[in-house]
This record gives structure tokens, sequence and C-alpha cells, in this order.
């Protein structure tokens, strides 16, 4: 049976509206989705769990699609999430027990609502927020997904289009079509809600299940959430989607062949349904970029890494860039060539020869003197036998005026680039529009040793 517009009471005042689905045998355990993105999308997986038993509800959140009120991104989630699953808990269709499942922001939903008494599992897709903001992609979240009641597909684009460079947005965020909110986005834009996700993730004592993307800019939030959590199985993989980076018509990247998400989502909630052990489902799975090999190796880099330098060319100690505030350097979508950029100056390209593998968090250690204020960024680049450069994975430093230490840590990955293959260093005053470039000209020089300025952290299996 389906029932649609089924309001359920909510935190403090008023109902929001769900789709509830059930079985043929009941009462059943309920999985239930919290969603800002609409129900319609999620109706396939629910006929699915259905299906296999479980009862499945979908509600659309606070101020979104159906439901009153206004949406707040990133408010807390608790009271609304507790209301539905005491309602839930009620109904002659349950059983009293729930399970949670979201990608996204959806995922953030769960996490707060994960402490009720009646959860008794969690699926966590490529969850907000993520723990390096980068410009283009909150910028792209909160025009498209995160303000008003409906999501605005391809405004970004259209925007954007209008103002190639940001210019207006960065001197006037009300130039730009849909408020924004505070702008632009800060490292602690986010952090109350995911320290809010995080305390939820420390106190769960039930099976959760991690699905993570090294493509998305969710990954190290998937691995700290999943090595928080208690009887975690983590799944790192490649999967490209709306939601981890938005895909150009020619698609540089390799996406290898792999489990779908969905498919293990659904098959892990269904198993947990039936009060089956969801671990028989899918057990940890790593991905390593660059062979596209799945590996059963547990996908959380060590606590404490072994940091293994390698060695760069060119040889030389010292290298300067020189920054144009009317040409910086541009970021371009984590699925683009970026080998059209090779010829730029503006940009220290250090080179490491294949075979190289690792799985954490590389580290660049060098010393930087700065004449203005500016944000380093470190960018490893993948180039592919052919020339075809695809970035794997960055990190930023701020840079005040003057020479100063600088160490940069880039965003988790794991990869294995094998002999053919190269691996790039790109250092740039910014990666417009993806970290935001100084607004006047400047020079940096790096003084750094070849042999020492990048660590890799190495594969837990080669961690003695």
């Amino acid at each position: 049976m389906i029932s649609v517009d089924v309001p359920i009471p909510a935190g403090g005042t008023g109902h929001l509206p769900a789709d509830v689905f059930l079985p043929g045998r009941l009462p059943a355990p309920v999985v239930v989705v919290r969603t800002p993105y609409g129900t319609p999308a999620l109706w396939p997986e629910a006929e699915v769990l259905t299906g296999a038993g479980a009862a499945v509800v979908l509600q659309d959140l606070r101020g979104r699609y159906r439901s009153a009120g206004t949406f707040d991104a990133g408010a807390d989630e608790s009271a609304d999430g507790h209301a539905a699953l005491d309602w839930i808990a009620r109904q002659s269709w349950s059983d009293g027990t729930s399970l949670l499942y979201g990608t996204a922001y959806e995922a953030y939903a769960a996490w707060c609502a994960a402490d009720h008494p009646s959860v008794r599992g969690v699926v966590s897709r490529q969850p907000w927020p993520p723990r390096v903001i980068a410009v283009d992609e909150e910028l792209w979240w909160r025009t498209e997904l995160g303000t008003g009641r409906h999501p605005r597909p391809g405004l970004y684009d259209l925007a954007a289009a209008r103002d190639p460079g940001l210019r207006g947005l960065l001197a006037d965020p009300a130039s730009w079509p849909v408020a924004i909110g505070p702008w632009p986005p800060t490292p602690g834009s986010w952090k109350a809600q995911a320290r809010r996700a995080l305390t939820r993730v420390r106190a769960a004592r039930i099976p959760t299940l991690h699905l993570g993307s090294w493509y998305c800019g969710s990954a190290g939030t998937s691995l700290r959430q999943a090595a928080l959590a208690r009887e975690a199985t983590v799944v790192m993989g490649g999967w490209a989607s709306p939601l981890t980076h938005r895909l150009q018509r020619e698609c540089a990247i390799e996406v290898p062949d792999e489990p779908d998400p969905g498919d293990l989502a659904v098959s892990w909630l269904a198993t947990a349904a039936a009060k089956g052990d969801p671990r028989e489902v899918t057990g940890d799975l790593l991905l390593t970029l660059g062979t596209g090999r799945w590996k059963e190796t547990g996908p959380l880099p060590p606590a404490v890494p072994a940091l293994e330098p390698v060695a760069v060319s060119p040889r030389a100690r010292r290298h300067t860039l020189r920054h144009d505030p009317d040409d910086p350097y541009p970021s371009l979508a984590h699925s683009a060539d970026l080998s059209v950029l090779a010829a730029r100056d503006d940009v220290v390209r250090l080179t490491v020869r294949p075979p190289a593998r690792w799985h954490g968090a590389a580290r660049l250690r060098c010393e930087v003197t700065a004449d203005a204020p500016a944000e380093l960024v470190a960018t490893l680049v993948h180039e592919r036998p052919g020339g075809v450069r695809v970035r794997l994975c960055d990190g930023t430093a701020p840079l005040a005026a003057g020479t100063r230490e600088v160490e940069v840590r880039l965003t988790p990955v794991a990869a294995e680039l094998p002999e053919g293959h190269l691996l790039h260093l790109e250092l740039t005053a910014g990666r417009h529009p993806r970290h935001r470039a100084p607004d006047r000209a400047l020079v940096l020089t790096f003084d750094l040793d070849p042999d020492t300025a990048l660590l890799l952290p190495r594969p837990r299996e080669e961690t003695p």
C-alpha cells in the first residue's frame, strides 16, 4: 500500500507531509528518509524495500516541497526527526524499530535523529557538510539545492555565464540571483553542523554503513564519521553523480566498474530490516584511483600515518610564481581534462615518476615568501599516458606577507599510479573559482627540498 501527503507531527508545531510505503506483512521495521530533494526520486528504492518486507517513510524537510515553513540549511534537524520517529513508532504497521538512510544533506538529517531509541541502523552516503569547502561547489550547492523550497537545476551555470569571473558576486553577494547566506564561505562555515553530526555518530551503538567517494568533497567527512562509529562498515569508491561533482560532457575521469552505492544501501537496509547481519552484504571495501581496483582492505587511513618522502623534479630548491589578478590560475570541473592548463606559467609544477602508492592525506612542507596575503593551493594531478590530466585531491594554507614555514595537508585519497603515468604537484595562488585568488598582483617564492617536500602516506598494508 502507498499513501502520499501523510501529515506527520513535527517538532514544535505543525505537520510535515510524507509518503508511506507498506509491505504485505505487518507490523514491519521502517526505513526513514527525511529529504530536502523531493521524495519522487526515492520511490523506486522504497518499492524495492517494501518488496523485501520493510515499511518506508519519505518525508519532506521543513520548508521544502510540500512542507510548510522556511528551509534553513544546516538547522538542527533533531526535533523534527524525533517527532517523525515518535509518530512512526506509534503506528500499528510499525514494529517499533527504524533504520535511517540518506545521501548528502539527507545523511546529516539522519544523524541529527540517530539517538532516537527506535533507531537500529544508519546508512550514510556521501554525507554533508564537507570537511573542505570549495567556493564553486559551495556556491553551486547553495544556488541550486541549499536555499528556497525547490531545487533550481541549471541556475548556477546560467548565473555564472553572466559573470564568468564571479567578480560581481565577490564584490556584492546581492548581485547573485538567489540569497546565498554569509559569503564567502570559510573553514568554519559549517563547523557547528559537522560537530553535531559527529556527536551523534560517536554516541551511536548500532550498525552503520558509510558510503563515500574519493571524487566527492565529502570524502573526508565519510572517513571521519566512519572512524568514530562503533559498528561501522565502510565502502570508499569513485562514484560520480551531481552530488559529487558536476560532470562535463567530455568526462576525463575514469569511472571504474563498481557496485552501485544505491544497491549497496538498499541491500544493507533490507538485510537489517529482516533482522539479519547487514555486514554480510558488504565488508569494508576500498577503491584505489589510478588502477581502478577494489580491495578488501580497510578504507580508513591509519590514525598515525607513516609518511614517506618522494623525490620530485625539477631538482631545484627555489621556485617562483607570479599571480596576475586579471588572469588568475583557473580551476576546472573535477571531471575535466586539465591538460589545457599545462602551458600556464603562473604555477609551480613538481613531478613524481611512479610507481607511486598512497592512502590518506599527502603533505607538502616548504618555506614560502609572499609579498602580500594569499591562499596557497596544492593540487595532486594524475597524468595518464597520452597526456590526459585529472585532479586527484588538493589542499590549502593561508599565507601572510613575509616568509614562513608552511605545511599543506591535502584531502585524503587512495591511489596507485603505475609506471608510464605521472604525478604532478601543482602550487598556485588560489585556483579560481574553486579557491579564491588574490585581488592584487603578487609573487610567491618557494624554498623546498626536492627529496623531502612531498610526503605520501603509505597504504595500511605497507605500514609496519
